[in-house]
């Protein structure tokens, strides 16, 4: 019985537990079946969603071609709207499309349109290269009738290029202007733009007229080159800042740069005189902070140190010549002290205590009033001399022979008794030569005491350094109101000394300047520029303009480009067309900054930068000579310029003038020279335009006028180098290409605090100076001659007669054995003889000649 019922049981528990598992089994297939169902509805109805937006994409594609069709250029700007506009289409389509049952016609659709997308900075590039070659080809007759010489490829194609942002670099005489007065023409012409949309915009009215005029010819005087905006930037601004302000302001100073400069020369010696702190932070920036730093041991070469040193006049305050900047500090602290002294006198000692290596003993100062000697000795830390230091037998290094002459300088001191105080020159590096002098001074009982500032005052407005401080004082004011800077920010982020000296005297300066502005209710030309901007940026003055010509665009600074900036912001689908040469940019003073042209996509965004380099001014030698010459500089955007004349004559001939005598026999040697080659240009280039070139108004020919009428056949004009930017002559002629703080390369103008105010300070020696001898070498067709002193010729000048073998065909030059300079046929009481043309740095003497090799 019991076992019936288990096997029962058992049964019952098999029939029981089969349906439940069947049950789940059957839960699951059902489950899966459900699910299957659910996706192949999803699928379908996936399938449907992307079928539906199928007229959309085609439609979006067509949207693409469209951009494609040989009409426009297709920008930037157009491919970013496209983005735009499609992005939500973009997003719909799922990432498994292939997937989803669609036919091949349909998933190729798609993949056009995905591709097109990834690759549309790709199929926009290849595009604009057929555009613009189809557009020269169609516009091509167009263009060429425009000027009397047909414009060449480069210019076509910088032409119908129309980026958002374009950039065409165009070499000395490529023609600037035709370029951007043919773009004129051809926006008109092909009717991208009215007339009244174009704002024309450049640095002088010289230049804005010119524009226009040649604007006006392409149009053949049509009444729509009246409607189009020609400005120049301050005028533009004034215009803006005129409609924008309720109350107009007049023009600061009458807007003359003189006015401003004699206004902040008045302030200087009010301050000077009436502030203690300021007149004594002034003192310590012109006595002791007016040259940048340079140390000896900076140099690679001698020569290089002495081209430099006679770029600057080393003239104490009381009106010594040093040899040496460092000797000028210390000369200016004794006279600021009240010490008398004398600089390089003889020192008293027998015959047989003299030593033939070093000539007369001189020390480099001496107190009289103490019978105290002070020497300055060029050494570094470890008693090292610089690398460009030269030694004579017996002395087998440089080193050897300078330490033997300071140890024969102390042992004449100890054998007749005399006191000896020393510097070196690198406590100057360090900031510790004044101190270090100071407490000698004080040790032996010097008594220091300040000159009255009314003396001092009197002795610094008739040194150089006075011009010079004033001159940089302006420059660097329109430089910092140009780019919106302050004396607070720039002095917080200052890690220079001489900088922060600097800034110690310019700011009371700057804030007398803006009290007087604020007085008189006026605004200055960087005012103008800026408060234009912030207008146009609030979106206060109404007018749109779809294009935006800027010519000279190397001159840009910080501020224009934040009015240029915007206009774009204003108008975001305006286009900017800038033109310039950034090998000509030399208005850094008036605040340009040329790394706004160097680095202009970064600034600007997307650009298309073209190049116009045929240039049909000059020879090729001209053209080979000063190309060369301006891109020594590796900052300076490199381009091969090419030229269809070859020279007949030599392109460049040297004028030396023998220096020496008075002025007025110095004037009468270059009228000598200047007569002979005049002559000289008469026979070869009858009916001549001649310019005489300098740095300075003050090289102008006093006899300018008896030159003119000397050789009336001739158009004989002078030009500062800066005034010439944009002439031509047939024949130039560069005066006074000497060394000196006024020579040419200038001093003044390349003062590295400048620096402290660019985007990107240069830190290439003379790198503005160099541009601006680059312009006045393009002027001329033919030929450019070069007068100088060959007892102090410019470093610019000895660079290219090294560099490409000037004046070897008919003078024999000679390289001095101990610097390197040049020696020069000189005549004493003795006969002639040859002289290193960096006397008094260098005093070698060669009584035979020696020919270089």
């Amino acid at each position: 019985m019991p076992t019936k019922n288990k096997k029962s049981s058992n049964h019952y528990q098999e029939k029981q537990g089969l349906p439940v598992f069947l049950q789940i089994i059957l839960f699951i297939l059902t489950l899966g079946i459900w699910y299957l169902f659910k996706q192949h509805q999803l699928e379908l109805q996936k399938r449907e969603n992307i079928r539906s937006l199928l007229p959309q994409i085609n439609a979006a594609l067509k949207a693409i071609d469209q951009k494609q069709n040989l009409a426009l250029y297709f920008s930037n700007f157009d491919a970013q709207a496209l983005r735009n506009a499609q992005a939500d289409l973009l997003q719909a389509i799922p990432r498994d499309y292939k997937n989803c049952g669609l036919d091949t016609t349909e998933n190729e659709l798609i993949y056009r349109f995905i591709s097109s997308h990834e690759k549309l900075n790709e199929i926009r590039s290849a595009y604009n290269r057929r555009f613009v070659q189809t557009e020269i080809a169609k516009y091509k007759a167009y263009l060429s009738t425009l000027d009397s010489y047909p414009l060449s490829m480069d210019q076509m194609k910088a032409v119908v290029c129309d980026e958002d942002n374009n950039l065409v670099i165009a070499g000395a005489g490529t023609g600037k202007t035709t370029t951007i007065s043919a773009k004129i023409a051809y926006i008109l012409e092909k009717e991208l733009a009215l007339p009244e949309q174009l704002l024309v915009i450049s640095f002088t009215n010289s230049a804005v007229e010119e524009m226009f005029d040649r604007t006006a010819t392409f149009l053949n005087h049509d009444e729509q080159v009246k409607q189009i905006t020609f400005r120049t930037f301050n005028s533009f601004g004034n215009m803006v800042s005129r409609y924008c302000s309720q109350f107009p302001k007049k023009m600061a100073f009458e807007g003359k740069d003189y006015m401003a400069k004699v206004f902040l020369q008045e302030e200087f010696d009010r301050l000077f005189l009436t502030d203690a702190d300021f007149q004594q932070k002034a003192i310590n920036f012109i006595a002791f902070f007016a040259r940048p730093p340079r140390d000896e041991f900076d140099f690679k070469t001698g020569s290089d140190f002495i081209r430099h040193e006679k770029s600057f006049c080393n003239v104490s305050l009381n009106d010594i010549h040093c040899k040496s900047k460092e000797e000028v500090l210390i000369a200016n602290f004794f006279y600021l002290h009240q010490v008398e002294f004398e600089y390089e006198s003889l020192y008293p000692m027998e015959r047989e205590d003299r030593n033939p290596d070093f000539q007369s003993y001189q020390p480099d100062f001496f107190l009289p009033g103490y019978g105290i000697y002070h020497e300055h000795y060029g050494i570094d830390e470890n008693g090292e001399v610089p690398d460009w230091f030269k030694s004579s037998p017996p002395f087998q290094t440089a080193k050897e022979q300078y330490h033997h002459g300071m140890q024969w300088k102390d042992s004449i001191h100890q054998k007749y008794g005399s006191t000896l105080i020393k510097t070196y020159s690198f406590q100057n590096r360090n900031n510790t030569l004044l101190r270090s002098l100071k407490t000698q001074l004080t040790a032996h009982g010097v008594v220091l005491e300040k000159r009255p500032g009314e003396e001092v005052l009197a002795k610094i407005k008739k040194t150089d350094h006075y011009e010079d401080f004033m001159g940089l004082v302006y420059t660097f004011l329109s430089l910092m109101k140009s780019n919106n800077a302050s004396v607070a920010s720039l002095k917080a982020k200052s890690t220079d000394q001489r900088f922060s000296v600097f800034l110690d005297v310019f700011g009371p300066l700057h804030q007398s300047y803006e009290q007087e502005l604020s007085r008189t209710s006026s605004i200055d030309y960087n005012d103008m520029v800026n408060h234009a901007a912030d207008f146009i940026q609030n979106g206060e003055f109404p007018k749109a303009y779809k294009y935006i010509l800027v010519d000279e665009f190397q001159d840009m600074s910080l501020g224009r480009y934040g009015l240029i900036k915007a206009l774009k912001k204003a108008n975001p689908g305006s286009k900017l067309y800038a033109v310039g040469d950034d090998w000509q940019s030399i208005f850094r003073f008036t605040g340009s900054d040329i790394s706004i042209i160097t680095e202009f996509s970064k600034h600007f965004g997307v650009t298309a930068e073209n190049t116009v380099l045929q240039t049909y001014r000059f020879n090729d030698e001209i053209l080979a000579l000063t190309s060369g010459f301006i891109q020594t500089n590796p900052s300076q955007l490199q381009k091969e310029l090419t030229s269809p004349f070859k020279a007949v004559l030599p392109a460049f001939e040297l004028l030396p003038v023998a220096a020496g005598g008075n002025i007025a026999e110095l004037t009468l040697r270059k009228w000598d020279v200047l007569n002979i080659t005049l002559s000289k240009i008469a026979l070869n280039h009858p009916k001549a335009t001649v310019f005489l070139i300098g740095r300075y108004h003050h090289n102008a020919p006093p006899d300018l006028r008896e030159l003119q009428k000397a050789f009336k056949n001739l158009k004989i004009a002078y030009h500062t180098a800066h005034a010439c930017k944009g002439l031509t002559c047939d024949v130039a002629i560069l005066l006074d290409l000497d060394a000196g703080i006024y020579g040419f390369p200038s001093e003044v103008a390349d003062d590295p605090i400048l620096n402290n105010l660019l985007h990107e300070g240069e830190t290439f020696e003379n790198a503005e100076e160099r541009r601006l001898f680059y312009v006045a070498l393009t002027r001329a067709r033919h030929q450019v001659y070069l007068m100088y002193n060959p007892q102090n010729q410019s470093k610019f000048l000895e660079e290219i007669i090294d560099s490409y073998n000037l004046g070897n065909n008919t003078t024999e030059h000679v390289k001095c054995p101990k610097c390197d300079g040049r020696m020069i046929e000189r005549e004493s009481v003795k006969g002639k003889f040859l002289g290193c043309s960096n006397y008094p740095h260098c005093k070698q003497v060669l009584r035979s000649v020696q020919k270089v090799v």
